[in-house]
C-alpha cells in the first residue's frame, strides 16, 4: 500500500512540475513575442516623411468593420446587411479601404474610359485622402497633447506651421485656433475636387506633376506652365508623389485665409454626422476657381451624380 502511494505521489509531483515549466516556458516566449502574438499591436501612425507602401493595384473592400466614427474620432463598428446598400435604421454602410498607395498615375488609368476610368481614379486617390486625413488626426491629438502638457513651445510651433500668429494668444485661445485650422477635409469633397482639377486623372499636371488640384505655384520651376495662363510668372505646382499633392492641398484649405470661412462652417459640423458635410461645406469654395459659383455647382453635380458621399465614412483597413 505505502508503494502505491509513493507511485501516485511521484506521478503527480512529476506532471506537476513539467507544467510548471511549460507555464513559464509559454510565458517567457509571450514576453519576447509581444502583444501582436494575439493579434494586437500599438496603434500604427501615419509619418508623412516615410514612404508608404507602393502598389500597382487599389483594392477597396466593402465589408463591415472598424470606422472613424464621429469627427471626434471615437472608434466604432457597426454590422450592416451585406450587399444591402443602405443598412437599417438609417446606418450608413462603412467601407475598409486597403492601406495601399500608389505614388503615380498608372499608364493603365489612361487606357479606360467612362465609368470604369472614374473607378479606377477613385481606387488610386481615396487611400491618399484617407491617409490624409490620418495624419491631421494625429496633428490634432499632438496640439492637444501640447495643450495639456503646457507645453507652450511645442504649441508655438504648431502655430507656425499653420500660418498663426501666437503672440499675444494664450494657451487657450492659440490652441483652439489651431483646432480650427488642423481638421480633415470631407473625402467626397476632395474626392470631387481632385476629379475636376485632374480630369479623373487625365491631365497633364496630374500625368506629369502629380498635381491632382491645380494649386499655383509661382516660381518656374516649381510647377508645370500652362498653355495659356493671365500671368506670365504662373505655373501648377508639381510634387514628387500623388500623396504630396493631397497633403499639400489639405494644408492649403487649412491655412489659406480665402477659406477662413470653410474653416469655420466646418468647425460647427464636428459633433454631426459626416454623411451630407461635403453638401454644406461645398459652396464655401467659390474662391478656389476663377469661374467662382459656377465651380461650386459644378462640384455638387459631380459628388451627386456619382454618389461620393457614399465615401463620407470610409477608412483604411
Amino acid at each position: 500500500m505505502l508503494r502505491v502511494q509513493f507511485v501516485v505521489a511521484f506521478i503527480s509531483n512529476f506532471f506537476t512540475d513539467r507544467w510548471i515549466v511549460l507555464i513559464a516556458g509559454l510565458l517567457v516566449v509571450i514576453g519576447f513575442t509581444g502583444p501582436g502574438i494575439f493579434g494586437v499591436s500599438p496603434p500604427q501612425f501615419f509619418d508623412p516623411r516615410a514612404a508608404p507602401v507602393i502598389s500597382e493595384k487599389t483594392h477597396s473592400s466593402d465589408q463591415t468593420g472598424a470606422d472613424q466614427g464621429d469627427r471626434s474620432n471615437a472608434v466604432q463598428r457597426t454590422l450592416v446587411q451585406p450587399g444591402s446598400g443602405q443598412p437599417k435604421s438609417g446606418v450608413y454602410t462603412q467601407l475598409l479601404i486597403a492601406r495601399e498607395f500608389i505614388n503615380h498615375i498608372p499608364e493603365s488609368h489612361l487606357s479606360l474610359a467612362g465609368s470604369e476610368q472614374k473607378d479606377s481614379f477613385i481606387k488610386i486617390v481615396l487611400p491618399l485622402i484617407l491617409a490624409s486625413n490620418e495624419e491631421i488626426i494625429k496633428r490634432r491629438e499632438a496640439i492637444q497633447r501640447a495643450f495639456e502638457n503646457n507645453d507652450r513651445a511645442a504649441l508655438e510651433k504648431w502655430a507656425h506651421l499653420y500660418k498663426l500668429d501666437s503672440t499675444k494668444r494664450d494657451n487657450d485661445e492659440l490652441t483652439a485656433r489651431l483646432l480650427r485650422r488642423a481638421d480633415t477635409v470631407p473625402v467626397a469633397l476632395a474626392l470631387a475636387q481632385a476629379a475636376v482639377e485632374s480630369g479623373w486623372g487625365t491631365s497633364r499636371f496630374a500625368l506629369q506633376g502629380n498635381a491632382l488640384f491645380g494649386q499655383w505655384a509661382w516660381r518656374e520651376h516649381a510647377g508645370i506652365r500652362p498653355l495659356e495662363a493671365t500671368n506670365k510668372r504662373a505655373v501648377v505646382r508639381s510634387f514628387g508623389t500623388l500623396l504630396g499633392s493631397v497633403r499639400a492641398y489639405m494644408h492649403n484649405l487649412n491655412t489659406h485665409y480665402q477659406y477662413k470661412e470653410f474653416r469655420a462652417s466646418r468647425a460647427g459640423l464636428r459633433d454631426r454626422p459626416r454623411i451630407g458635410e461635403s453638401r454644406i461645406l461645398v459652396k464655401y469654395l467659390d474662391r478656389y476657381a476663377e469661374i467662382g459659383d459656377a465651380y461650386v455647382k459644378k462640384l455638387e453635380t459631380l459628388i451627386r451624380v456619382n454618389d461620393l458621399s457614399r465615401f463620407a465614412r470610409a477608412s483604411l483597413n
